[in-house]
């Protein structure tokens, strides 16, 4: 691991004494882009009013034209959403607001390992049993063209909301409500799939019930869907997680509220990161193993009980979960033992559960800083999950390859594809030659911050620059010439101790760096109520 950190210019002053913030959180802000008082203040108090008519999504008229007269005709009307909690929340917010609107609408989730990823034929033929006319598609759609033309045949129409890349070919819906078209006029086009959603939500409201209104009451789901699809929590994403992480504090859902209990964070300070780590795998774990039914479920109902239930269900699913992502990993890392690393990893066995196969891909690149293609070989082809560091566009890279694949497709850093086993080999040559990687990580450093300088004031315009995710890390400081002069072990954590001008510290996470009595410039960022989490460290005076 090697760190950086870049001079910032005199300017942030500026900013520091026309807002009122400390000199550190002020640098943090300029070194991001925020150069003046106008963008920090939208930064630190984002208002939904910074979001977009929704009315700018490609083909919104059409597709809400197309719902209000289903909704007049009296039509059955199928939400198809994708399995995971971006798809989920998705369902779940537009079947909470259609049915509240008096419509006629069931969901279909399909089953990951049985059906896949999107449509499917026999989903359709499901559907059209369950007297469907009308289709809308969540976070999937966009490249199914083969089942949107099957639906056509069968007298279902189509609506695609999603937020993929768009396919050269377009399916033959009635309206594709994506926000990646070329022909998009939407500002923003980093919303995830629940994001799409939402606003297809608040234009049908607008609609049919002449309110502008944003549906707070649905936001804790809207933030969820976005934490969990690791798009970029800047600008509007940024005011959806913000707005819906306040809700999920005060006024969470009954079903949230028993997960949350079940994960042991319901008394916690609730934050994107800490979401991450606990309700979104936890809703994730249904769809993973097979079916996403008790998810669905659990976000929809209001009931206490079958809460406790569908939660307690959840909780054993992800138990299952976590032992089989660390099957596959420890298998990996023992092939990967002794060997020298390409500039990619690419494994895959027929033995592997194709669920988490993407949570251990993404494990990988943590570990690694590399792409990793994590497959499963089914007969004679193999489906790949794949993940790639930030600074690694593999979607771009793979795209000129799309005729060697049978299935393509997903965002710039994650993607799932299917292709032949025996052009595996192949795929192994291209990428050897197209992906460049530094096997060393690089840690931007933000500012400079003496450990003596954490205190309530700071942590509380620290908190301002929440959430904290991809587009918006958290800020990783440096304490220079600091002494470490002891160590903590506890049942459950070790620490450093760590002496700054006579005052002492406790540091988390950096407990084997250097050995007593050594002087340090240490590298670490702040969590909560002013925990320091080490990252690195270096012999003082050498960065």
């Amino acid at each position: 691991m090697r760190f950086i950190i870049k001079e910032c210019p005199s300017d942030w002053k500026y900013l520091s004494d026309t807002l009122g913030v400390l000199p550190p959180i002020a640098r943090v802000l300029f070194r991001r882009g925020i150069t003046s008082p106008f963008l920090a203040e939208r930064f630190l108090s984002p208002s939904m009013g910074g979001i977009a008519d929704p009315f700018l999504l490609p083909d919104i008229e059409a597709a809400i034209s197309r719902v209000k007269r289903a909704l007049l005709n009296r039509e059955r009307v199928c939400l198809y959403g994708d399995y995971d909690v971006d798809g989920l929340t998705s369902v779940a917010i537009l079947f909470h607001t259609m049915k509240g609107l008096g419509f006629d609408v069931f969901y279909y989730i399909p089953n990951r390992l049985s059906e896949g990823y999107g449509l499917n034929i026999e989903a359709i033929e499901k559907i059209k049993k369950q007297n469907a006319s009308l289709m809308i598609t969540l976070d999937c759609g966009v490249s199914s063209s083969v089942p949107i033309d099957y639906a056509r045949s069968v007298g279902i129409d189509t609506i695609v909301v999603d937020h993929h890349n768009i396919p050269e070919i377009l399916p033959p819906a009635m309206a594709i409500v994506d926000l990646k078209r070329e022909d998009s006029l939407y500002p923003f086009k980093q919303l995830s799939g629940v994001g799409v959603a939402w606003q297809f939500a608040r234009a049908l409201v607008k609609e049919l019930l002449d309110e502008d209104t944003y549906l707070e009451e649905i936001l804790d789901l809207v933030s969820l869907g976005t934490i969990a699809d690791i798009v970029p929590l800047t600008e509007e994403n940024r005011i959806i997680v913000k707005r819906g992480i306040n809700r999920l504090r005060f006024s969470p859902r009954v079903g949230l509220l028993y997960l949350m209990r079940s994960a042991g964070i319901e008394d916690r300070l609730l934050n994107a990161e800490l979401l991450s780590l606990t309700l979104v795998p936890r809703l994730n774990s249904a769809g993973r193993l097979g079916s996403a039914d008790i998810a669905i479920e659990l976000l929809l109902t209001s009931d206490p009980t079958s809460a406790k239930v569908l939660s307690e269900k959840l909780e054993e699913k992800n138990r299952r979960r976590r032992g089989l992502v660390d099957e596959i990993l420890d298998e990996i890392l023992k092939k990967l033992e002794g060997e020298t690393l390409s500039s990619t990893i690419l494994e895959y066995s027929e033995s592997w559960h194709s669920g988490v196969i993407g949570i251990v891909a993404s494990r990988l690149v943590d570990m690694f800083n590399r792409p990793a293609f994590v497959g499963r070989k089914e007969g004679d082809i193999v489906r790949f999950s794949v993940r790639s560091p930030e600074e690694v566009d593999i979607y771009s890279i793979l795209l000129p390859l799309k005729d060697m694949f049978l299935k393509f497709g997903g965002h710039h850093y994650a993607l799932g594809l299917t292709i032949k086993e025996s052009d595996v080999d192949r795929l192994k040559e291209v990428l050897d030659r197209s992906v460049q990687v530094e096997g060393e990580e690089f840690v931007e450093i933000d500012t400079e911050l003496p450990l003596r300088e954490i205190n309530p004031a700071l942590l509380n315009q620290l908190s301002l620059l929440e959430p904290f995710g991809v587009g918006n890390p958290r800020p990783i400081f440096i304490a220079r010439g600091v002494r470490i002069v002891g160590r903590e072990i506890q049942s459950d954590s070790k620490s450093i101790i760590i002496e700054e001008d006579g005052e002492r510290f406790e540091v988390f996470g950096l407990e084997d760096m250097m050995p007593t009595d050594s002087f340090i410039d240490l590298v670490y960022s702040i969590k909560g109520a002013g925990k320091i989490i080490g990252i690195g460290g270096m012999e003082s005076g050498s960065s």
